[in-house]
């Protein structure tokens, strides 16, 4: 016979047996005090009190016992929780996400992190929005001179070419942002940060971003230096890849290029980075260089099923970025940011409709399930072709490149590999559909 301990009370008996716990309410919060005067160490019942407070809209006491309920249990998802949801109740945005990203940095494979992950996704954007309306106000009153020159924002690229790469704009910005993060000298403005004033702007998902405009949002997030890129991608021949800097002044710097084959892309991106480096003043040591070069998914298939995470992300659409992240980490298990973003778009739209009474369940409700590799993938070391493919290639693909610059839907992603190869052995050719 199987005995439930005694400090299983009914309210806590489906925590107890390992089920779902059901929500907390704040009529609980008598019999969890009279439980707590007996066993005031019970991290469990702490936790639960806590969650509780927190329901009846009673943050000083709800953050104070969830602060010791992180002395007693350090990786307790449903204090951090609450510490966080009462600093973005308070609108103390800097601080919620210093709670959350601590918890992360310390318990990121505990139970309760994909929900932790995706409140602080929606605490930046929530911040990041007020940040840039305040910025947009203030204008007058802010100088370039005031801006710090370690500052960096990589502004979303201008994809030139086939209109199907278009997310790529995102994915490289980030890709960049990324590495240059790894260059202990630069402080990086974060995509959302960025994504957020654009909004603002109104220069969105498909405005693109001139040399004076840049300048202009340098001097509103006071980041001393822009890096303004692009990529021409054509139908055929090879890609481009360029960045330069715009000064938060309006100096420009001439940009620096690099060109290969489409199946390079990723490798061409490092490239530009070293330049880049330079380019803002600072050279590489060989350590820097290699985590640069480590840094990310060498996996074109991944990094473009990223990218369009990304794009659908900034757009509102959690679903649809769970969809895109997933397929990125079954073409790249290896890839851990793709791995993070999924697993917070998956319970981001949750997280964010849930009520003070939802926090336990939220927290405690089962982590998304990882993607599981693509067979084909998993197994071969596949290559991707280039979009400058032969026409023999477009036409076993079952179609054509249209080469045009018409704006075109992203495929839904089940739809990103077209042909199965018949045998395991020899090169595998994956194929991207054109729209």
């Amino acid at each position: 016979m199987k005995y439930i301990p005694l400090l299983c009370t009914t309210s806590l008996l489906a925590a107890c047996l390992g089920q779902r716990p059901r929500e907390v309410t704040p009529a609980e919060i008598p019999a969890l005090e009279a439980r707590l005067q007996r066993e005031p160490d019970n991290a469990v019942l702490r936790s639960r009190y806590a969650a509780a407070l927190f329901a009846a809209d009673r943050c000083d006491p709800a953050t104070a016992e969830a602060k010791r309920v992180g002395t007693l249990r350090p990786a307790d998802a449903v204090a951090a929780m609450v510490i966080g949801q009462c600093a973005e109740k308070a609108q103390r945005y800097e601080d919620a996400l210093a709670e959350y990203r601590t918890f992360l940095i310390q318990h990121g494979q505990a139970r309760g992190a994909a929900a932790i992950r995706a409140r602080e996704q929606i605490a930046l954007r929530a911040y990041s929005t007020a940040q840039a309306r305040t910025a947009l106000q203030n204008e007058s009153q802010l100088s370039a001179q005031a801006a710090d020159p370690n500052t960096v924002a990589v502004l979303p690229l201008a994809i030139a070419g086939d209109s199907s790469y278009q997310a790529l704009s995102r994915g490289l910005a980030q890709i960049m942002t990324s590495d240059l993060a790894l260059i202990q000298r630069f402080k990086l403005v974060e995509r959302l940060q960025l994504t957020a004033l654009l909004d603002e702007m109104r220069l969105g998902q498909g405005a693109r971003v001139d040399q004076s405009t840049a300048a202009r949002v340098g001097r509103l997030m006071q980041a001393g230096r822009m890096v303004q890129g692009a990529a021409t991608i054509p139908p055929q021949g090879d890609v481009r890849l360029e960045a330069g800097v715009v000064q938060s002044s309006g100096e420009v710097s001439a940009p620096g290029a690099t060109t290969g084959r489409f199946r390079d892309l990723l490798r061409m991106e490092k490239t530009l980075i070293v330049d880049l480096s330079a380019r803002l003043g600072y050279q590489l040591s060989e350590a820097e260089r290699r985590r640069v070069l480590e840094n990310g998914t060498q996996n074109l298939v991944a990094f473009l099923a990223y990218s369009r995470g990304l794009a659908a992300e900034d757009a509102g659409d959690f679903n649809r970025a769970a969809a895109y992240f997933s397929e990125a980490v079954q073409t790249d298990p290896g890839f851990q940011a793709a791995k993070d973003q999924y697993q917070a778009a998956s319970v981001a739209s949750q997280v964010q409709e849930a009520s003070s009474s939802q926090i336990t369940t939220v927290v405690n409700s089962p982590p998304p399930p990882e993607p599981a590799a693509e067979p084909v993938i998993s197994q071969l070391n596949a290559t991707v072709i280039d979009n400058a493919g032969t026409q023999s290639d477009q036409n076993a693909a079952g179609g054509s490149q249209t080469g045009t610059d018409t704006p075109s839907a992203d495929p839904p992603p089940t739809a990103k590999i077209l042909g199965t190869p018949k045998t395991a052995t020899g090169t595998i050719r994956i194929i991207f559909r054109l729209p």
